[in-house]
């Protein structure tokens, strides 16, 4: 059942090279939520908006995941789309939490790191698929 699951949805057919992609998206989300709830953010501000660029590196990372480790390019792109909305809620609950301002340069950060995660995503998934070594199964 497990080797269906693997064949049919996902982009590779290693499993472990699929555990390991899924246990980093993970760590991300973990570091993430976090990241949200914790207010260093006015120490790690102005130290050269290093925040703003952990937020586009962070996003562009839970998006690009999905986009090559799922063999439907639908799911793939709707699973990267979806950490959009996702950040608009981390954003609003760390103002909620921390009781900081609302800071538009993070949400856009936020959105520009999944736009090129998604880009990124699918230029492996086009090299992938024009590989020559690929197989159709």
């Amino acid at each position: 059942m497990e080797s269906i699951f693997i064949k049919k949805n996902l982009l590779k057919l290693e499993w472990k090279t699929n555990r390991a992609l899924l246990s980093y998206w993970i760590l991300v989300l973990v570091l993430l939520l976090i990241g949200s709830f914790i207010p260093l953010t006015v120490i790690v501000r102005n130290f050269f908006l290093i925040d703003t660029v952990l937020h586009l590196i962070l996003y562009s990372i839970l998006s690009f995941i999905p986009m090559i480790l799922f063999k439907s390019r639908k799911n793939a792109f709707l699973l990267s789309i979806a950490m959009t909305p996702i950040g608009y809620l981390l954003e609003t609950l760390h103002i909620l939490v921390t009781e900081e301002n609302f800071s538009a340069i993070n949400v856009l950060a936020n959105n520009v790191g999944v736009l090129a995660g998604i880009a990124t995503g699918f230029t492996v998934r086009l090299k992938h698929h024009y590989s020559p070594t690929n197989k159709k199964d």
